[in-house]
């Protein structure tokens, strides 16, 4: 008899154990389903973003003049196809200009891009607060024609401009060229060491910056 009462308040131990157990994992599970921000935002919200379409906020431009051979990439695809008449530019597309040929873009109220021939830029962002713009070769001569702050990011260096700036890179030479024919900008890059650097450049000076040796030059 006794065996068996050691057996049956062995087994009502176990049995509570195993209660208090699985009822707190239990628990724990159905506050992690409510309490999750992940959770919630998986089921109640949907994300805004859309990889072919530009954000709405973001400004559109317009080519209004084109020579020669000039090439567009949407947000979307791989490669570049040639356009045969101006466009609407978005956040996220590239234009490219082929040989003796050249393009003029306008944003509205925010700034102008005038690209030479042999000439790849990217539109980075063209959200109001601030427009930036990647380009990886030849020519292209940024205005400011509003109030929203303009960046060109041209390999290493970046320079946010107010005004009129002509940004070359040299077909052979690791150099860059900034010109400001009008206003001021500011150029900044890291050297070889990771130090950060600035430079202001006004109107009628250029700043020559070797990406090889991270060093630039005022003249």
């Amino acid at each position: 008899m006794k065996f068996f009462r050691y057996l049956l308040a062995f087994l009502t131990i176990l049995i509570f154990i195993l209660a208090i157990y699985f009822g707190f994992f239990k628990t724990k599970n159905k506050e992690h389903t409510i309490l999750s921000p992940i959770a919630e935002v998986t089921t109640q919200k949907t994300s805004n973003f859309s990889l072919e379409k530009a954000p709405t906020e973001s400004l559109k431009g317009k080519i209004v003049t084109m020579t020669g051979e000039i090439s567009w990439q949407s947000r979307t695809a791989t490669e570049a196809a040639r356009i045969f008449s101006p466009s609407e530019i978005q956040q996220g597309e590239k234009l490219i200009t082929g040989e003796k040929s050249n393009l003029a873009l306008v944003f509205t109220e925010a700034c102008s891009v005038t690209l030479s021939e042999k000439t790849e830029m990217e539109i980075v962002q063209t959200l109001p607060a601030n427009i930036v713009f990647s380009q990886t070769n030849g020519t292209g001569e940024y205005v400011k024609t509003g109030g929203y702050p303009v960046t060109i990011r041209v390999m290493n260096l970046l320079a946010e401009e107010d005004g009129d700036m002509i940004v070359s890179i040299d077909p052979k030479k690791p150099i860059i060229s900034l010109t400001l024919r009008s206003g001021k900008a500011t150029a900044a890059f890291n050297d070889l060491n990771y130090v950060s650097h600035e430079m202001t450049v006004v109107a009628g000076q250029t700043f020559i910056f070797n990406y090889d040796t991270r060093k630039g030059v005022l003249k």
